[in-house]
């Protein structure tokens, strides 16, 4: 059992791995340059040339996606471009919410689940590989 779960953990763990790189990859080959869109076609060059650096689209495409791996790696997702602050705390501070919502959600499923099921159960229609009621 044990070697089980940890080939599953390990097969999450590549998944995850595949996912993050193929979207980082697909947000890269979308046209479009994002620090147009933050700036505007009007800003002058040397403008979008700093916040090009200063988000590191300036370096070749492997060692953005080197640096995607590690920082995410080590939980540095980055500072938020809306708040002005490190993603990894603004999810830290909504850690605590979403677990209630997970755990009402989950209350819910089961009480709307339980009854059905035992009503299912004792239901008359049977499935036909099981032998009728004497």
């Amino acid at each position: 059992m044990p070697a089980y779960l940890l080939s599953r953990l390990l097969t999450a763990v590549w998944v995850m791995f595949g996912v993050a790189s193929l979207v980082f990859f697909i947000i890269h080959w979308v046209p479009g340059d994002p620090v147009e869109v933050m700036l505007g076609e009007s800003s002058a060059l040397a403008d979008r040339e700093a916040l090009r650096e200063a988000l590191g689209l300036n370096l070749p495409l492997l060692e953005q996606w080197t640096r995607f791996i590690t920082n995410t790696l080590r939980w540095d997702l980055g500072e938020s471009l809306y708040y002005q602050q490190a993603v990894s705390s603004l999810l830290a501070q909504r850690f605590a919410a979403t677990l209630e919502l997970a755990a009402a959600a989950f209350l819910i499923a089961l009480l709307i689940a339980l009854p059905s099921c035992r009503q299912r159960a004792r239901g008359r229609r049977r499935p036909e590989y099981l032998p009728a009621r004497r």
